[in-house]
C-alpha cells in the first residue's frame, strides 16, 4: 500500500540533535603541567566500570591513547528477542556524528578541484533563487539561515510550527523524496543573512550530500563507501538504511512494532544523520582526522576552525581544550565521538536507551566529560614513555633510572633493590613495575 506522511508527522520519529554540546572544562595539556594523580590501567578500567554499574548503562564506551586501549565497556542487551548481550562489534545509528563524514566528502571533492566551500548554491540549485546568497562554507558552518526540515524550528517566524508541508511516500525514491523536500525548503525564508549568524539545521547536510552527489556522479552512500570507508577499513560501518536489519545493529527501545526512524522514507537523513557504525571503526576515524589520513592538513585546519559558537565543517570545535567532536540523536540512540589531537587520545559513547540514560541524569555527553577529566588529570602509572601500555621497555626505563641513581645515594640504592641482593636489575625494576601497577 502507497503511504505517505508530512513534516509534523516524521518530527515525531526523527530527531537529529540541534546543537553541539562541550562539556569538558579541563585541556589536557594545562592538566599535565599540574600535578597529576598516576592510575593503573586496570584503575581507569575501574572508574569505567563504576560509572556503568552505578547508571546501569546501556551501551557502548571506548578510550583509547595513541591506538592502546583504555578502557572500554559493552553493557545491556543488543537484541531482547534473541538474548544478544551487547558486545565491542555492535552496531549503532550514529545521528548527527554523521555530518562530520559529509564534510570530508566535501572537502575531499574540493581538494580535487571539482567544487570550493566559496561557491554558492544557485550553481548546483539553479532554482534556488536566494541561493546566489548562500555558500557551501554557509552549509557546512550552520551560518546559512536555511530552516530544518527535520526538527521544530522554534527560532523561525516567532515559534511557528509549520502549516506548509512537504510530503514523502514510502514508494519514493531517495532523490524523489529529496526532490519533495528541496521544493518545499526553497521556498521558506531564510532566517538571517548567511554569514551573519548560527542557527542548526540538518537541511545544511541534507544539501551538501545533494551537491556531493552532484559533483562525483555517485550516490551519497557510494561515495562515501569508496572514499572514506575503503581507505580507512571501517569494515563494520555503513548507512542506516541498508543495515537497519542486521543481526549486529543495538535494538531501539521504542515499544515493539514502532522503528526508530522509517527507512521506508528513503534518504530523509541523508549527510544529516544517516551513518552506522561501530566502536572500533569510529575509533579509526576520529584518529584519521588529526593523523590527516584521508584530508590534506590544509583541509583538516580548514574543517576544524571554529566558525562561531565552536562549530567547524560538521564537527564542535573546542579550542581552548584542545577538543573537536560532535554529539548525536536519532531516535532512542544517542552518542558522543570526540578526540584530544594533540594527545591521541579518543572518546566513543553510545546507547540505545537515551530516555533510561536521561531519567539516570547521564548524557553521552558529560559521560564523555567524565572520562575525559580522568584521563586528562591522571597519569599511567609505570607508562614511561607515554604509549598507553605498561611493558618490559617501560620497566627497563626504570631499572636504568635507578641505575643512574647508584652514585648519588646510597640510600636512593638501596630503596631500588627490592631483592635485598645489593644490586640493582631487572628484576628490582619488574618488581617496582608491578607494586606500581597494584597501586
Amino acid at each position: 500500500m502507497k503511504t505517505k506522511r508530512t513534516i509534523s508527522l516524521l518530527l515525531s520519529f526523527v530527531v537529529l540533535l540541534s546543537a553541539v554540546v562541550f562539556t569538558v572544562p579541563m585541556s589536557v595539556s594545562a592538566a599535565s603541567n599540574d600535578i597529576a594523580a598516576t592510575y593503573s590501567l586496570q584503575a581507569y578500567q575501574a572508574f569505567l566500570d563504576n560509572i556503568v554499574n552505578v547508571k546501569d548503562f546501556t551501551g557502548v564506551a571506548y578510550v583509547t591513547k595513541n591506538g592502546k586501549v583504555l578502557c572500554q565497556s559493552a553493557n545491556g542487551m543488543q537484541n531482547t528477542k534473541k538474548n544478544q548481550p551487547m558486545t565491542m562489534d555492535t552496531l549503532f545509528p550514529l545521528g548527527s556524528v554523521s555530518k562530520q563524514f559529509c564534510a570530508t566528502a566535501v572537502l575531499l571533492l574540493q581538494e580535487d578541484g571539482k567544487l570550493s566551500v566559496n561557491d554558492t548554491l544557485d550553481k548546483y540549485f539553479p532554482e534556488y533563487e536566494i541561493g546566489k546568497d548562500v555558500t557551501i562554507q554557509n552549509l557546512l558552518t550552520m551560518r546559512s539561515g536555511i530552516r530544518d526540515h527535520v526538527n521544530i524550528d522554534y527560532d523561525y517566524k516567532g515559534h511557528e510550527i509549520p502549516t506548509d508541508q512537504y510530503t514523502l511516500l514510502n514508494t519514493s525514491t531517495a532523490k524523489e523524496n529529496h526532490k519533495a523536500i528541496t521544493d518545499w525548503l526553497f521556498t521558506q525564508e531564510l532566517k538571517f543573512t548567511p554569514g551573519t549568524s548560527y542557527s542548526y539545521s540538518n537541511a545544511n547536510f541534507l544539501l551538501l550530500s545533494i551537491i556531493v552527489e552532484k559533483v562525483s556522479g555517485m550516490t551519497y552512500p557510494d561515495f562515501v563507501k569508496e572514499n572514506i570507508f575503503a581507505p580507512l577499513n571501517m569494515t563494520h560501518s555503513g548507512f542506516y538504511e541498508e543495515l537497519v536489519h542486521s543481526p549486529d545493529l543495538a535494538e531501539h527501545s521504542f515499544p515493539i512494532g514502532i522503528r526508530p526512524s522509517d527507512p521506508d522514507y528513503h534518504g530523509l537523513s541523508q549527510g544529516a544523520g544517516d551513518l552506522v557504525s561501530n566502536a572500533e571503526d569510529m575509533d579509526k576515524w576520529l584518529t584519521s582526522l588529526y593523523e590527516c589520513t584521508l584530508l590534506s592538513q590544509e583541509s583538516y585546519k580548514e574543517m576544524t576552525t571554529d566558525y562561531g559558537e565552536n562549530y567547524g565543517y560538521g564537527i564542535g570545535v573546542d579550542t581552548k581544550n584542545g577538543l573537536i567532536g560532535h554529539q548525536g540523536n536519532i531516535a532512542t540512540y544517542e552518542s558522543y565521538a570526540c578526540t584530544y589531537p594533540n594527545e591521541k587520545i579518543n572518546i566513543f559513547v553510545i546507547t540505545n536507551d537515551v530516555d533510561k540514560m536521561y531519567s539516570k541524569n547521564l548524557s553521552m555527553a558529560t559521560f564523555a566529560n567524565a572520562i575525559s577529566r580522568k584521563i586528562t588529570t591522571n597519569l599511567l602509572l609505570g607508562d614511561v614513555d607515554s604509549d598507553s601500555e605498561v611493558s618490559i621497555l617501560d620497566a627497563t626505563a626504570i631499572q636504568l633510572h635507578f641505575a643512574q641513581i647508584k652514585a648519588l645515594s646510597e640510600e636512593q640504592i638501596n630503596n631500588g633493590d627490592t631483592d635485598g641482593d645489593k644490586e640493582l636489575s631487572v628484576l628490582d625494576a619488574t618488581a617496582i613495575q608491578l607494586f606500581l601497577a597494584q597501586l
